[in-house]
């Protein structure tokens, strides 16, 4: 009887050994992922902060998703525009850095909402789709110009979302700067970096 008892317990080994690798795996993970949603949250405040101090910075938005800085909006000068993407890069916790801020004028209030309208659009069709499984997606619209940002399961995954952003109406450009999980580290090259314009030209310009 004893014996039994003693084959029995070696040959449940292997398997209580690769359950409790495998809940450390998943807390180390999940751990990870907490981390990274911090040091975003952390180094997005920062980076506004840095930005308000400089001054003439007031058209440009900030977002930080796994260490890529995006800077979208407008300055008035050329000057302002490296002044930006130079205090991006002194931030802590930012490890990539995207400029797309524009020099040119204010184009009023009418132009910041109906950007903020494009992007809820964008957000509904992306998340009504449940073939897209990804939560770390962040949408930004600036002058009717889509830009996507986080992690997609898969390259597939990322040409679906792609697609929802180029459908919807009054979207000029999509510029997508989202990777997967195995492309995260490599350089950050837009996907559709000469991506035509949809719709009708801005009147506005």
């Amino acid at each position: 009887m004893r014996k039994l008892l003693i084959v029995l317990l070696l040959g449940t080994t292997p398997v209580l050994t690769s359950c409790v690798v495998g809940a450390i795996s998943g807390a180390a993970s999940k751990q990870r992922s907490i981390g990274r949603s911090v040091n975003d949250s952390s180094a997005t405040i920062s980076l506004n902060t840095r930005l308000r101090r400089h001054g003439g910075m007031k058209g440009v938005s900030v977002e930080v998703a796994d260490g890529l800085a995006l800077l979208a909006g407008f300055v008035q000068t050329p000057e302002h525009r490296l002044d930006a993407e130079r205090i991006a890069w002194s931030a802590p916790k930012v490890v990539k850095v995207a400029n797309e801020i524009e020099v040119r004028n204010s184009k009023g209030w009418w132009s910041g909402a109906k950007d903020r309208w494009i992007s809820a659009q964008v957000r509904t069709r992306i998340f009504a789709d449940q073939a897209v499984r990804s939560t770390t997606i962040n949408i930004e619209t600036r002058n009717s110009v889509v830009y996507l940002l986080g992690i997609a399961r898969s390259q597939g995954e990322i040409e679906r979302i792609v697609s929802h952003a180029r459908l919807t109406p009054n979207v000029k450009k999509v510029v997508s700067y989202m990777v997967t999980p195995q492309t995260r580290d490599q350089e950050i090259i837009p996907a559709s970096p000469q991506e035509e314009l949809l719709g009708a030209p801005d009147d506005s310009s």
